[in-house]
């Protein structure tokens, strides 16, 4: 059976409160999040095409507020079963609230956003649902849902990624100039960063031609250089460290006052 619980008394009133009703437009927001944003963006709003299906106009706008949150890069908060007039499920759902709650308080929602995301858009239906009370097989459904989900958003569930392999960015001579390949590589390092969830060393180096002095002074200038262009590439400024070592580790040690390319270079390390 259709519920018939809707904005008012009448479909008129629907343009009173059209926003929260909006789901195509809600869908269609530009994310502002991180990826968890992300999939809670999107997971909401299948919550809440469900629920225009059903004639549900009170879950739509709930589930579609939530998701216009969520696209705005608001954080969305675990609904607590103490909101919602529990009439199914109720040990069953309490129990969940407490393993899910552990779950998007650890670095899950970071490792499995999409997991984590149907899990408590899932958890959430439930709510609705069991709060209903007189539809088993949707309440059943939700419950799946999930059952389904919270085993991969777990802490300690995802294995982290793979660190990165180091990126090397080589400069012309006396030169702390970024060129197009430099930034190529650099951008890839940004990538391979972001993917990784990993922090960025830079290392400066120069080669030996010249004043030791000078060349310090110079693999300072190039770590800056990459650095700001890391930055640029999407790297958060907090995740960014800077060391420079001058002439004294070269890639090639061919004595002093030598000009080699190989050793003219910042070192694009990663870790956590």
């Amino acid at each position: 059976m259709k519920k018939l619980m809707m904005c008012g008394v009448a479909l008129a009133v629907l343009s009173g409160c059209a926003s929260n009703y909006d789901i195509a437009g809600v869908a269609a927001m530009a994310d502002k999040g991180d990826a968890f944003a992300q999939a809670l963006h999107k997971r909401y709003t299948e919550r809440a095409e469900f629920e225009r299906g059903e004639g549900n106009w009170a879950s739509v706008n709930f589930f579609n507020t939530r998701a216009k949150m969520a696209a705005m890069g608001q954080a969305v908060a675990l609904q607590a079963p103490s909101e919602r007039g529990l009439k199914k499920d109720q040990d069953a759902i309490a129990a969940a609230y407490s393993e899910l709650s552990a779950a998007l308080n650890s670095n899950a929602p970071q490792m499995t956003p999409d997991a984590c995301a149907r899990a408590q858009t899932w958890f959430e239906h439930w709510m609705e649902q069991s709060a209903e009370g007189h539809q088993a097989d949707d309440i059943a459904e939700a419950r799946a849902g999930y059952e389904a989900a919270i085993p991969e958003c777990k802490p300690g569930m995802a294995a982290a990624a793979p660190m990165p392999e180091p990126f090397i960015v080589y400069f012309d001579f006396d030169s702390f100039e970024v060129n197009a390949k430099a930034m190529e590589i650099i951008s890839m390092a940004a990538a391979a960063a972001n993917n990784a969830g990993a922090s960025v060393v830079l290392i400066g180096h120069a080669d030996t031609m010249g004043d030791g002095d000078y060349n310090m002074g110079l693999s300072r200038a190039r770590v800056n250089a990459v650095g700001n262009a890391i930055q640029e590439a999407g790297v958060d400024r907090m995740k960014v460290k800077k060391s420079h070592a001058g002439e004294t580790s070269p890639q090639l040690d061919k004595g002093d006052q030598v000009n080699e390319r190989m050793n003219r270079r910042v070192e694009i390390v990663f870790e956590r």
